[in-house]
């Protein structure tokens, strides 16, 4: 999602770092997924500029399969999602070995332990999709060595003073709680190679990093939703050269609010000497994975906003290469 500060904006953190926080911690989690529809629901009704930015994407990809009423109830669940995300964070500490299943199971746990036994690491690359931090924080409780590659800057010049000196430093340190490893983007990526040369688990975005900064100028123009989006080379540049297996990783929130995390089958690499070739390639087949996933549940994905040109889209985008998918999978609404 885009997130532009403002001073309403960040009267909002303020609360919701420090007495929302507060009350999340100390109530049942159920309370957490209640407060998180409820705020969602406030703000769509509320603010509706970005619900019906999301809206509009959607319904520039499924207009001839969704109303305009569904199209705005999607961008509504998106929403909502978010905020059950930032509930969930402000919980995670109190999971631990003996309630973890309570919230979340895996299903394809075993081509991750296959993959592990080849000892060249794996790559678990996920979208913004759901609620992406669930599996990273389960699988370090389950006692996988696990880390995680983001971005939280909290130089950047855009951002507000609150955003820098609360939002991002309380989150961070949140996320250091973590039994897991971070590795942020701007800074040497040694420690990502080192995790995978000692065959541990990598979890990576394949969609970028969203927000008003977009694309990067070395993504890759690739087939998605009917449309030419930038998708980062960086998780098949990184496999490419180490070995590593590449495995797609889903988050599925239930209906009732515990989540399906989905590992998929490994992602063929083929080496040859031609290395954009090879990297293109080892994309392309992850995005038609995601796509049938955003296809199948729309609402969990969280960069519908960016899905504009010159944000994920290229400002000369082709809407050509659709994979095709768009016509075959259902749209299932949680």
């Amino acid at each position: 999602m885009i997130i532009r500060d403002s001073m309403l904006r960040d009267m909002a953190k303020l609360v919701a770092w420090y007495p929302l926080r507060w009350c999340v911690m100390a109530l049942p989690w159920r309370f957490a997924y209640f407060l998180g529809e409820a705020v969602g629901l406030a703000e769509s009704l509320i603010l509706r500029k970005r619900k019906n930015r999301i809206a509009a994407n959607l319904l520039a990809v499924y207009g001839r399969r969704v109303t305009q009423a569904e199209a705005l109830q999607i961008a509504r669940q998106n929403i909502q999602r978010h905020y059950i995300e930032h509930m969930e964070l402000y919980k995670y500490a109190t999971l631990n070995t003996a309630n973890l299943s309570h919230h979340i199971t895996f299903e394809g746990l075993d081509h991750l332990e296959q993959a592990l036994r080849l000892g060249r690491g794996v790559i678990l690359v996920h979208m913004h999709y759901g609620c992406k931090q669930f599996p990273l924080v389960a699988l370090g409780i389950m006692g996988y060595d696990v880390s995680q590659i983001g971005y939280r800057d909290t130089e950047e010049e855009t951002h507000s003073w609150v955003h820098k000196n609360v939002h991002l430093r309380i989150r961070m340190r949140l996320e250091n709680q973590f039994r897991v490893k971070h590795i942020h983007v701007g800074k040497s990526l040694r420690p990502a190679y080192e995790a995978l040369k000692h065959n541990g688990i990598l979890m990576i975005t394949g969609d970028g990093i969203g927000g008003v900064r977009g694309a990067g100028e070395n993504y890759l123009p690739l087939p998605f939703l009917g449309r030419t989006m930038l998708f980062p080379p960086g998780p098949s540049r990184m496999a490419r050269t180490t070995g590593a297996v590449i495995l797609p990783l889903f988050c599925v929130q239930q209906r009732d609010f515990t989540h399906l995390a989905v590992i998929g089958e490994p992602i063929t690499m083929q080496r040859t000497d031609d290395r954009k070739h090879d990297v293109r390639q080892i994309t392309a087949q992850y995005t038609r994975i995601f796509e049938t996933f955003v296809n199948r549940h729309p609402e969990h994905w969280m960069f519908w906003e960016e899905f504009q040109e010159g944000v994920l889209i290229p400002k000369s985008g082709s809407h050509e290469g659709s994979s095709g998918h768009l016509e075959n999978e259902p749209l299932e609404k949680l």
